[in-house]
């Protein structure tokens, strides 16, 4: 357990507005105001952004750190220190280790229930492997316990191949998520017997795992409206996916993609390339890639006017806001792409209706509409 000090405190920093234009719904032309807080020199390890989550006062949790394992409290522009997330034992000084979401269970006065989900390093049989587990933030004494594991995935993938963790979360209620993980660039992915949980969504609890999809590579965006769910996903060069979850389906990777081979050399080479013939198809397809990253809803209401109920998607690649219009659960209609110049790791909405944002370059961005 670790207390935060007062020195980790850091002092506000000022927000710096721009304007920029981008075409999103129709033929509307509208603007959105993009406000950024520098917060690399504490909360970024190499080049990836912090894991977020945002508390019922509007205030953040953000994982990751300059060791890669910190978890922090955002709170009126100040960064304040509450603990360690993993030993420095289960990584290596490696941005693939850090923490890769963090989902709110329960929230009280005193406390805060979160599960967080971040690759662990098995030293012994150098490999790595995905885990969830459950912490509780004590507030009042600003510290962190860990505190049951609600997940480990399976196989163990050997160290030099890692890539591909995905983790992300979406709260159920306080005693459930669904998950999803990647391949872990795990080299018999195409070996359904030897590829066990891998490239799968599952819902959690403390006591059960529940595989419910499989065929995934790198699903870095998952979200529920209603009762769909919904996950984005990499593919190769190409193919990036955006997914409506149903149960025992099959999403093709690694046999298909509508993207391509990197090389000769890759970890896998898909079967077949630019068809989903034979597996459950995306709703929607990126060629050539954008890197998606988490997906947030818009409420319909007056703050987001013409723009509530679209699904919002970051990107690493396009270093843009994707917004996708739904025209019923299955299908798509409009798909626009608003430029940030940054890459977008996660994305969560504030009680303000605000977008909130961090960026592999070390930022907090929060994203409102003009007007």
């Amino acid at each position: 357990m670790i207390k935060a000090l007062p020195s980790k405190l850091l002092a506000p920093l000022l927000l710096i507005s721009q304007l920029i234009f981008a075409p999103l719904a129709s033929s509307n032309e509208i603007e959105l105001i993009v406000q950024s807080q520098d917060i690399s020199q504490s909360l970024v390890e190499s080049s990836r952004g912090a894991a977020l989550a945002v508390l019922r006062d509007g205030n953040l949790l953000l994982g990751g750190g300059t060791t890669g394992n910190l978890l922090y409290h955002y709170r009126n522009s100040e960064l304040v220190l509450i603990g360690e997330l993993s030993t420095q034992a289960e990584r290596i000084r490696d941005p693939r280790f850090g923490p890769t979401d963090i989902g709110i269970l329960r929230e009280s006065k005193k406390s805060v229930d979160i599960l967080v989900s971040y690759p662990q390093l098995n030293k012994s049989k150098n490999c790595v492997r995905l885990l969830v587990f459950r912490y509780r933030i004590n507030l009042e004494a600003n510290s962190l316990s860990k505190e049951e594991r609600w997940f480990q995935g399976k196989p163990c993938v050997p160290l030099g191949s890692v890539q591909h963790a995905a983790g992300r979360i979406e709260i159920i209620d306080s005693k459930s998520a669904y998950l999803t993980m990647g391949d872990l660039g795990f080299r018999q992915i195409g070996n359904v017997s030897a590829r066990g949980w891998l490239g799968g969504v599952f819902k959690i609890t403390s006591k059960k795992i529940t595989q419910i999809s499989q065929g995934h590579r790198n699903p870095q965006g998952i979200l529920t409206i209603g009762k769909d769910l919904y996950i984005s996903e990499h593919g190769p060069r190409g193919g990036d996916e955006l997914n409506l979850i149903e149960k025992s389906k099959d999403y093709g990777w690694p046999f298909v993609t509508y993207g391509q081979p990197y090389s000769s050399g890759d970890y896998v080479i898909p079967d077949k390339s630019k068809t989903h013939i034979g597996y459950q198809e995306p709703i929607y397809y990126w060629v050539p890639s954008v890197a998606p990253t988490e997906l947030i809803y818009l409420p319909k209401n007056k703050f987001w006017a013409d723009l509530g109920g679209q699904i919002v998607m970051g990107t690493l690649a396009g270093q843009s806001l994707i917004f996708i219009e739904l025209l019923s659960p299955q299908s798509v209609g409009q798909v626009k792409s608003y430029p940030v110049g940054e890459r977008i790791r996660d994305l969560d909405l504030l009680p303000s209706g605000q977008i909130v944002a961090t960026t592999d370059g070390g930022k907090l961005l929060f994203i409102s509409p003009t007007g």
